[in-house]
C-alpha cells in the first residue's frame, strides 16, 4: 500500500536532515512523526521513525551523564509536597496528557510512542496543598524497566491510567502482571502467595470522550471497580479531572493540620499534612521539637466533642483540625 505522504512531511523531513545536534534531530525527528497519517501504507515508515527516535533518546541520556549529571539526577525524583504519585500506564493512554493538565510542568504530549523517556514531575494544587504527580516512560521497555520500576517503589501511590479506546480489561491486566514481574502488588498478597510491596493504586480512564469508550469503561468496572477507585475523564475536553485530583487526595490518605499560636488566630494559609491516624503529638513534632518534651497540653477545634477542648497527646485528628499547642 502507498503511503501518501503529505507535503508537510518532506519539508521536515529536509529539516530533520540538516539538524546537527542531537536535541535538534530529536526535535525535527518528532516534527517528522508528527506529519506521518495513520493508515496500513505508513505502518513500516512510522516504526522506523519510532526506533529513531529511541536512539536519539538514548543518545540524548547518554550525553547528559558525560556531562556529569549522571544516573541519579537523571532518574532520581526528589519527594516534593504532600504525597508522590507515579503515572504507568501503556503509550498513548494519556499519562503526559493528565500531568499536563493537573500541573504546570511541560511532559512532551504526541500521539506516538516513547515521546515520554524521563520522568517528569509536576506539583498538582489541591485546595490549600501540593502533590506530586511523576509522568514516566510506557511500559514495558527494557530500556527504562529498572529505574521506572524503582520511582514506583518508592511514590506514596500509583496512577493506573487507562486508554478506553482500547480494550480496557485487557490493559489492566497486563499492567497488574507487569507490576507482578516487578513484586509490586496493589493489593495484599494472600496467605501462601508470595511477599511483595503493596502500593495503593486508583485507575484513571481516559479519553471517555470517543466512540465505544463508555461501554469499554463498563467492562473495565465490571472486571475491577470493586478493587480500585476509577475515575473516567478525557483530558481532551477536560472533563473529569476534578473527580481525578479528589480521588488522588483521598488515597493519598493524609490530613491537613492547621496551627494556631495561644492567644492568636490559626494560620490557615499552610497546613501540615501527615498520614491519615495521625495524633496531637504526631503533629507537635513537625511544629517544633521542643514540644517533643515540653509540651504540656494542647487544644483542638474540629475533631474534638466542643471547640477548643484540651486533649491529649494521642488525641486522633481529623482533616481540617486547628491544633493548638501550649508549652
Amino acid at each position: 500500500m502507498p503511503a501518501n505522504l503529505p507535503p508537510d512531511y518532506f519539508e521536515a523531513e529536509r529539516k530533520y536532515k540538516q539538524a546537527s545536534t542531537v536535541a535538534e534531530r530529536i526535535a525535527a525527528l518528532e516534527d517528522l512523526m508528527a506529519t506521518v497519517p495513520k493508515h496500513k501504507g505508513t505502518d513500516h515508515l512510522r516504526a522506523d521513525l519510532r526506533r529513531r527516535l529511541s536512539q536519539l533518546n538514548m543518545e540524548a541520556i547518554e550525553q547528559r551523564k558525560r556531562k556529569g549529571g549522571g544516573r541519579d539526577s537523571l532518574y532520581n525524583i526528589p519527594r516534593e509536597g504532600a504525597a508522590q504519585v507515579a503515572l504507568v500506564g501503556f503509550a498513548n493512554s494519556g499519562k503526559s496528557s493528565i500531568v499536563a493538565n493537573l500541573t504546570k510542568a511541560t511532559p512532551v504530549i504526541a500521539d506516538y510512542p516513547l515521546s515520554t523517556v524521563l520522568p517528569c514531575p509536576g506539583m498538582m494544587p489541591y485546595e490549600d496543598i501540593q502533590l506530586q504527580l511523576v509522568d514516566l516512560p510506557p511500559i514495558p521497555n527494557e530500556t527504562t524497566d529498572g529505574w521506572v520500576s524503582g520511582i514506583m517503589r518508592v511514590a506514596d501511590v500509583l496512577l493506573i491510567v487507562i486508554d478506553l479506546m482500547e480494550d480496557a480489561d485487557i490493559q489492566m491486566e497486563l499492567i497488574l502482571d507487569q507490576l507482578g514481574k516487578w513484586n509490586i502488588r496493589t493489593e495484599r498478597p494472600k496467605e501462601g502467595e508470595p511477599r511483595a510491596l503493596v502500593k495503593r493504586a486508583l485507575v484513571a480512564a481516559n479519553k471517555k470522550d470517543r466512540p465505544g469508550s463508555p461501554e469499554n469503561f463498563e467492562k473495565l468496572k465490571a472486571a475491577y471497580g470493586s478493587r480500585y477507585p476509577m475515575v473516567a475523564l478525557s483530558c481532551l475536553k477536560k472533563d473529569g479531572l476534578e473527580d481525578l485530583k479528589l480521588e488522588i487526595f483521598r488515597l493519598a490518605r493524609i490530613i491537613r493540620v492547621y496551627s494556631k499560636p495561644p492567644g492568636k488566630d490559626p494560620d490557615l494559609s499552610m497546613p501540615y499534612t501527615v498520614p491519615v491516624g495521625s495524633t496531637v503529638m504526631d503533629v507537635a513534632e513537625k511544629v517544633h521539637k521542643d514540644f517533643v518534651t515540653k509540651l504540656k497540653y494542647a487544644r483542638v477545634w474540629g475533631s474534638a466533642k466542643f471547640e477548643g477542648m484540651r486533649v491529649e497527646r494521642t488525641h486522633v485528628l481529623k482533616d481540617r483540625d486547628i491544633v493548638e499547642l501550649s508549652m
